[in-house]
């Protein structure tokens, strides 16, 4: 007899109906799937996604098979109908529909990465690409722990759960899982390779940066040179012992001075500002 379980606290009652010693907040806590046999009864458990409780858990016992997700169960399919009347029949097509289940919300959640990760190739942003990353490394790890479970069901002997009776729909699901593992392993390189992308495009923005106060620089020297210059040879000339002594008769060649030592400089300025090529620094 299998139990669609729609609550924790359904589920807790149902586990002290049939005086299982099981702590089920502590195993809430476990971010990992697993799974443990025990004398009397099995549990797996296996974290999703989603929205609400994000649990899958499955608790076999003789009597009775317990089976709380807020994921909606894969449908069961015409030819499983007469392995369900089969000894550890139903335990064992429903134990793989769960987990198929699982695995589909695991490949949803990957897409979802991958799609972000797409993003980040054209604007590769560091703390974005941090956090996919953690996210990423997440589900690879889910993934390889549902894969543990999908092997251990096949190799041990666990009596809730017969692979032979599915034996060639449960390799497809073995083949998929690994190929989804395969695709999470392949994609924490890529994450790498958008670190690189974003030091680069980093490093590209801080040379500019440093270009351009370089272009700054410059351009504040000329005008100090441009102020420095006749403002010098006017303090010279302006000296009152001077002035009066050599000045005060020729006023005129003061100003003639003055006016072309200011134009001359700032003609100065004007070709070395040229020389810098600006159009290609900014």
């Amino acid at each position: 007899m299998i139990k669609l379980i729609q609550s924790l606290d359904e589920l807790k009652e149902e586990i002290k109906q049939l005086n299982i010693e099981l702590e089920l907040n502590d195993i809430i806590k476990i971010d990992l799937p697993f799974i443990d046999s025990y004398e009397n009864f099995t549990i797996i458990n296996v974290p999703s996604y989603g929205t609400g409780e994000h649990e899958s858990i499955v608790i076999v016992t003789e009597k009775k098979i317990l089976v709380y997700s807020s994921l909606k169960p894969a449908k069961t399919e015409k030819k499983f109908e007469r392995l369900i009347q089969k000894k550890h029949g139903e335990s064992s097509v429903n134990i793989y529909l769960i987990l198929k289940s699982i695995l589909k919300n695991y490949s949803s959640e990957f897409i979802r990465i991958r799609d972000i990760m797409n993003h980040l190739d054209l604007d590769p942003l560091l703390d974005s690409i941090e956090e996919i990353g953690r996210d990423l490394r997440k589900l690879t790890d889910r993934i390889e722990c549902l894969f543990q479970i999908v092997i251990e069901l096949k190799e041990s002997e666990i009596d809730c759960f017969n692979p032979s009776l599915i034996d060639f729909e449960y390799e497809l699901f073995a083949t998929e899982t690994r190929y989804w593992l395969d695709r999470c392993r392949s994609h924490v390189y890529r994450i790498a390779s958008l670190r690189t992308k974003s030091e680069m495009r980093s490093n590209k923005e801080l040379n500019d940066t440093m270009k351009k106060l370089t272009v700054i620089m410059t351009f504040l020297t000329i005008v100090s040179i441009v102020v420095n210059v006749p403002g010098t040879v006017g303090a010279i000339f302006g000296i009152p012992a001077l002035s009066n002594a050599y000045f005060e008769s020729h006023t005129t060649f003061l100003i003639i001075t003055l006016i072309s030592t200011t134009i001359f400089s700032m003609l100065l300025g004007y070709l070395y500002w040229k020389s810098l090529n600006l159009k290609n620094t900014v």
